[in-house]
């Protein structure tokens, strides 16, 4: 195969990563200290593309579960992934990035065996997960003894997380969950005794007895036997499945492809995973709960609350505080009877009520238990000096809130795993790491770190049960856990902050408490706003109205709280932002000052020709150290404290930094990488640039939509562009209300005199109302008409048109073709902040900056192209003279919005009705008397917002 061109150079960002395809290969490209690096683009634990994670310290961080790899070597570097990651060697011919996928860069060596035999007998009584890495670390360490590993189930051991996700929606098997892949457990050497039991062991002979009857001598002893699920009483549960093995979730997934209801008895994690999976197939979900909240003996009742709104928003059903009476087999399901006397009747019922202990063996050898599990220390070792227990069986070594826990978590079971095998061979055994935890529900990867309790105090930041959500839990004064809904880099900024003992809540805006209570121990309490617990969900006292999206109500553009998600969730969300021309900034050092949302930001070219977008935040004391509007340097000041910056936006330096004779200045510890500014992602087309606080988002034209980027490319096709000046004006009004002006064709042909009686937009032309599938983006076009053949009843219904009115300038009305498209006159709105105007051979681009829910700042820049001559660049003035703020068009519009804004603060609580053309729901209308696209914009706003 050979050499393959993979990239060009421009695209990586020293310390960075893109993702490419090689002849059909996921392949991760990194840029560190100026070398270029390639590894395959997949994780080894579990299907996640590397490319979206984070680079740090010469590793890449998996997104999914912050798995670790050496970036060089492609070596596992901690918990989740243990398997090595392919790398490949790489070359670069001028800009030109070449991999060979058939050389790795890194030869790997053949393990070392040790030609000592080591004697002892290692038993490990269970083939789960916890016992298989216990096995794989002794071999690790350099153990060469004999190990057996006693298993109940038929299978080599594996993983149980699949088991309630992608093995019940049949994309998973037996080997995809296996823990090892056949030869990596091959080579480890391991007598395995499938489908066998331990009978019993006996302390004082060192052994243990099989169901075979066969007895095995052993110098240490694992006890691994996981545990079972909880069954509900003998009798009461007849046509009831559950879930453990394998074999229960290849059951239950061909159940669930036959059925249309199910009931899920049980509402813990294991039980909403399958809730999840269920509505993915389209299954009717009931949940029904004992307790009066979601898996109220481990966590908050606030967090429980989370989950159930998740679940809800995805259309499952709750029943809590129900008590089952009976359940029955009938003609026409499984029918649960409940003690209110109601009724339930479901194809499939399946209960997820806990799991039960396998501790039989560690009771009958007389090992301590306590609480439900083995009890063991730090190092795995339970009572006895030569035994061991790691996984479900097993207590959490540490109290919990005064109280021993098992923890039946897949992390617990890898981290067990190590340290028992390091104390089984007398080594000493590391601290452990913060306990954490995930789950997937709803297509959210929800993660946890630390330990929940059910008596903790809750602070959330963000909306109940929503993406992103975060929350964090106090005990005793302190914060004990962090989960967080669908945001890795929280998470992962969470997790290391535990790790180090710094303060996880540092960093996190708008965290409330959802309880009553007013005072904490805690040092932050007072960047928290108590709450009462009534109103612990926000996203209650936004009720969208009954009738659908053709009402639209006044808090959408006057509440505060609703303004301030919007800048969290769509600036600084998954959008490419608009923040300037690269005309504005053709030459290295050039920059201009921008916005995303409210938030200021510079735009630079640095010393390479690479456009950088970065936050005017001084990383000391907050101040907007960018103070020209543009200009050409060679580095940005702070004007209060003289830091400076680069035209990447990293801090560069720092005036006194080591202090003055050994006194003063920055801890020794002070590192510059950790306190630049916040760096946005970048993408250009058509000499326009635009930004993102996400750092994965898709490629533009993907944004865009095929429909819209063709409007797009019409009007930015190739040609260079020449800025001719810019406008700028403040709107009294919501920032939403200008996208909904321009996709709004029913108001232009009422309110506008000019466009109706020069026939520019006009009932009769050949028009349309455009729309990407998403609903976000949109473009009003229409082609140019003489204006003399609009119709009496048109007239009549058109009060703007001025039958006789005549410019004393005919060249105004001059339309000099010049695009490939049939439009004349199109303005398109590219969501959020961008308006590109083509009114017939004017262009530009408005930006817009909100500046909270009452009011916003337009600016404009008026652009042509370079081929342009001395009579086009006038004609172009010429008509954005009229086009622009203070022209017919834009004096009409401006005070539109203001009316309509100061209607709803006068007379507050209302609605807007959005009606016109039912037949269009939303999108794409082909008649100028239309709302649909109106429509269409808020039907993605709810989705995003939450409402």
């Amino acid at each position: 195969m050979g050499w393959l061109r993979a990239a060009s150079f421009r695209d990586l960002k020293e310390g960075g990563v893109i993702g490419v395809d090689v002849a059909g290969t996921p392949v991760a490209l990194y840029l560190l200290d100026g070398a270029v690096y390639a590894t395959h683009n997949i994780c080894t634990h579990q299907f996640a593309f590397l490319s979206e994670g984070y680079v740090e310290d010469g590793c890449i961080e998996c997104p999914l579960h912050q798995g670790q790899f050496d970036i060089r070597t492609g070596e596992a570097q901690c918990a989740p992934v243990t398997g090595r990651l392919a790398t490949y060697q790489v070359k670069r011919e001028g800009d030109d990035i070449f991999v060979d996928l058939e050389a790795p860069a890194v030869e790997v060596e053949a393990p070392k065996v040790s030609l000592a035999k080591d004697h002892r007998s290692f038993v490990i009584i269970g083939g789960g997960q916890a016992g298989c890495r216990a096995a794989q670390h002794l071999r690790g360490e350099g153990f060469t003894g004999r190990i057996v590993m006693i298993a109940e189930e038929a299978h080599r051991p594996y993983e149980r997380p699949p088991l309630s996700k992608d093995v019940l929606l049949g994309k998973a098997g037996a080997e995809d969950c296996a823990v090892l892949k056949p030869a990596e457990f091959d080579a480890l050497e391991i007598d395995l005794r499938t489908g066998t039991r331990a009978t019993a062991i006996d302390r004082k002979t060192k052994s243990v007895t099989l169901s075979t009857g066969e007895t095995l001598s052993y110098d240490r002893l694992l006890i691994a036997t996981g545990a079972r699920a909880r069954k509900l009483p003998d009798g009461s549960g007849e046509g009831v499945l559950y879930l453990r093995t394998l074999e229960d979730a290849q059951t239950i997934g061909s159940a669930l492809a036959k059925a249309r209801s199910l009931a899920l008895i049980g509402g813990g994690f294991i039980g909403l995973e399958i809730a999840s999976v269920a509505r993915e197939k389209g299954l009717d979900v009931t949940v029904i709960e004992r307790e009066p909240a979601l898996m109220s003996r481990i966590l908050p009742p606030a967090l429980g609350q989370a989950f159930q709104t998740l679940a809800e928003s995805k259309g499952v059903a709750f029943r809590l505080g129900t008590q089952i009476e009976s359940i029955q087999r009938t003609g026409t399901g499984t029918k649960l009877a409940f003690a209110d006397g109601d009724e339930l009747t479901a194809d499939l019922v399946v209960a997820g009520i806990g799991a039960i202990a396998n501790t039989e063996l560690a009771e009958q050898a007389g090992l301590s238990v306590l609480s439900g599990g083995i009890v063991i220390d730090t190092a795995c070792r339970t009572s006895d000096a030569d035994i061991f227990a790691v996984g479900d069986c097993a207590l959490y070594p540490e109290a919990v809130a005064g109280a021993r826990i098992r923890l039946e978590s897949w992390a617990n079971a890898e981290a067990q795993g190590r340290a028992a095998a390091l104390a089984m061979l007398g080594k000493p055994v590391e601290a452990g790491e913060q306990p954490w935890f995930w789950t997937e529900q709803f297509g959210l990867n929800i993660q946890m770190a630390g330990i929940p309790h059910a008596g903790d105090r809750v602070a959330v930041q963000g909306e109940i049960g929503q993406p992103e959500s975060v929350y964090l839990t106090e005990r005793d004064g302190v914060i004990a856990s962090a989960i967080i809904f669908g945001d890795a880099e929280t998470f992962r900024i969470a997790r290391r902050r535990f790790a180090t003992g710094a303060d996880p809540s540092a960093g996190l805006t708008g965290l409330r408490w959802l309880d009553e209570q007013k005072e904490s121990s805690m040092g932050y309490e007072r960047s928290l706003e108590s709450v009462p617990e009534a109103a612990s969900n926000p996203a209650k006292h936004y009720v969208w109205p009954a009738e659908g999206l053709s009402r639209v109500p006044d808090w959408v553009y006057t509440d505060e709280h609703i303004y301030n998600l919007e800048v969290e969730k769509i600036f600084k969300g998954r959008t490419w932002n608009y923040v300037g021309l690269e005309a504005e900034i053709p030459n290295p050092g050039d920059f201009t000052r921008s916005f995303v949302g409210p938030v200021p930001v510079v735009v630079s070219r640095d010393e390479d020709g690479g456009i950088n977008v970065f936050e005017n935040r001084c990383s000391h004391r907050a101040a907007e150290f960018c103070r020209e509007l543009r200009g050409n340097v060679k580095e940005f000041v702070c004007p209060y404290h003289q830091w400076s910056y680069d035209l990447k936006g990293n801090l560069a330096g720092i005036p006194f930094r080591r202090g003055v004779d050994g006194k003063g200045g920055m801890p020794a510890d002070f590192d510059p990488a950790d306190h630049h500014p916040r760096h946005l992602s970048v993408t250009t087309r058509g000499g326009v640039i635009f930004a993102s606080y996400a750092d994965d988002m898709e490629p533009f034209d993907a944004y865009l939509g095929p429909e819209m980027t063709r409007e797009f490319d019409a009007t930015f096709d190739g040609r260079k562009l020449v800025v001719l000046g810019y406008y700028r004006n403040t709107l009294p009004g919501n920032w939403k209300l200008y996208h909904e002006n321009l996709k709004d064709p029913y108001h232009a042909t009422l309110l506008h005199t000019f466009l109706v009686t020069f026939g520019l937009l006009v009932a009769g032309n050949k028009s349309q109302m455009l729309c990407d599938e998403s609903g976000r983006h949109g473009a009003m076009c229409s082609a140019k008409s003489d204006g003399k053949n609009v119709s009496a009843d048109a007239k009549k219904e058109m009060r703007a048109y001025k039958e006789g009115m005549v410019l004393e300038e005919p060249r105004f009305m001059d339309f000099k073709p010049e695009f490939d498209s049939p439009w004349s006159v199109t303005m398109s709105t590219i969501w959020p902040n961008l308006i590109v105007q083509r009114e017939m051979n004017t262009l530009g681009v408005r930006h817009i900056v909100p500046e909270g829910p009452n009011q916003f700042t337009m600016i404009w820049t008026m652009f042509g192209f370079e081929g342009d001559d001395e009579e086009m660049t006038r004609h172009r003035l010429r008509q954005g003279n009229l086009m622009g703020p203070a022209g017919f068009l834009g004096l009409e519009d401006n005070e539109a919005i203001k009316f309509v804004q100061d209607g709803m603060k006068n007379v507050p609580d209302g609605e807007h009705l959005v009606a016109l053309d039912p037949g269009t729901a939303t999108g794409t209308a082909d008649t100028l008397i239309s709302e649909s696209a109106i429509r269409a914009m808020y039907k993605h706003w709810r989705g995003v917002i939450g409402v």
